[in-house]
Parts: C-alpha cells; structure tokens; sequence
C-alpha cells in the first residue's frame, strides 16, 4: 500500500484545547476536561476562522486507542481524514486511503494516546464567570484573564485582546464548548470547539486494510 506523506497534520492537532492550572477555578474546568477523558468517547468540532474563510475540523475519538479526524479546509477540494487505531494511521485526502509513513504515524498514534490516556496537563488560571446561555441552554462558565495574543506588541487588530472560556453542562459535568476570543460576549470568536457525546461512535479501519494492521 502507498504511503502518504501529511505535513498539514501537526498544525491540525495543533488546535485542540489547553486546559487549567490549579488555581481559582481551574480545578473545576481540569475536572471537566478528566471526566471527558475517561467517558469513553466523544466528539470535538472546531471552528477556526482564517483569511480564506473557516476551517472546520472533526474529531471523534474512542477508548482506548482509536480517532477518526476530518479538516475541511477553505479552497481545497476534499476534506483531509485520519484514522489512528492502536499503532497504525491512515488518511485520505480524496483519492483513497493510504497508510501514513511510520514518522506521521507515531504523531498522530501519540496524540492519541495523550489525549485518551493521560490526565489533563495544567497551564491557566480560570475564574469563575456564573452562568451563561448558548444555543438556548445554559452552562457553567470560566474564563482566562484576557491577553494580548502576541505579548508585549500594542493592542490592533491583527494582535487582539483574548481570553479562553470553558462552557460545562452543569447537568454531566462534562465540557461543551472551548472558545477563544473577546471577552466581549458580543463578538464572534477566533476558535470554537463543539463537544458531543454521542452513544454510538464507531471508528473502524479503513477498507481493504488487512486485520494485522488494525492494532
């Protein structure tokens, strides 16, 4: 089988979440993020703008081992797909699945890995925001102190002031959206991550893969 070389991969895996330090709030938003974890599956949809329009990227993962994760990216002609299942990795970027080289395999297996089976790493402060209405529910919000993106330039446009919040369904405890953007409620955000939990997330080799190649 080919080998598929894709270097657009670690900018991709670049955008999933940071969570908290141990301070203030933050052990609340670190026990969201460890209990999304360890529920055995779930979805992340992020939503980044970009000058070409909005990249939106697709992440399901399943315990212990397995992530199935779909770009859909501006000008191009067909999303990017990886699935990662125990050591093994492929993608397919709209002329069929290829095994990725052992190199692009290992980062994408390890992500995997980190994010399935290690406890949440630590590097905020959060604050305690009350609660807040979105998409007509209402969740437990916590927010970072806002920042410049780039410190130590002045404030413009291109270098914005920014904060990360963290929405938790008071109900599961478990995340539902991370955003980064304004503090100011009104304004659209840089990114945006979706959570889900749906029961029957299922990720599976790819076709005509032979068996040995799914663990």
């Amino acid at each position: 089988m080919r080998r598929l070389h894709v270097p657009a991969l670690a900018a991709v895996l670049a955008l999933m979440p940071a969570v908290a330090q141990a301070s203030d709030c933050a052990k609340d938003v670190k026990a969201a993020f460890e209990k999304q974890r360890t529920v055995g599956s779930y979805r992340a949809v992020t939503r980044q703008a970009s000058p070409e329009g909005e990249l939106v990227n697709t992440v399901d993962y399943v315990a212990p081992d397995k992530m199935h994760n779909t770009v859909v990216a501006p000008g191009q002609p067909h999303p990017l797909e990886t699935i990662a299942i125990g050591r093994w990795a492929w993608a397919n970027q709209g002329g069929g699945w290829q095994e990725l080289q052992p190199q692009f395999a290992q980062s994408v297996t390890s992500h995997v890995t980190a994010t399935l089976g290690t406890a949440i790493g630590v590097g905020e402060v959060y604050v305690c925001s009350g609660k807040i209405t979105r998409d007509g529910r209402t969740y437990t919000a916590y927010q970072t102190t806002p920042k410049l993106a780039v410190a130590g330039r002045p404030e413009s446009a291109e270098n914005p002031v920014l904060a990360r919040t963290i929405l938790v369904d008071p109900d599961t405890g478990l995340p539902a959206f991370n955003i980064v953007g304004s503090p100011k409620a009104e304004a659209d955000p840089v990114m945006a991550v979706a959570y889900s939990y749906p029961k029957d997330l299922k990720i599976e080799a790819p076709d005509a893969v032979p068996a040995t190649r799914t663990r």
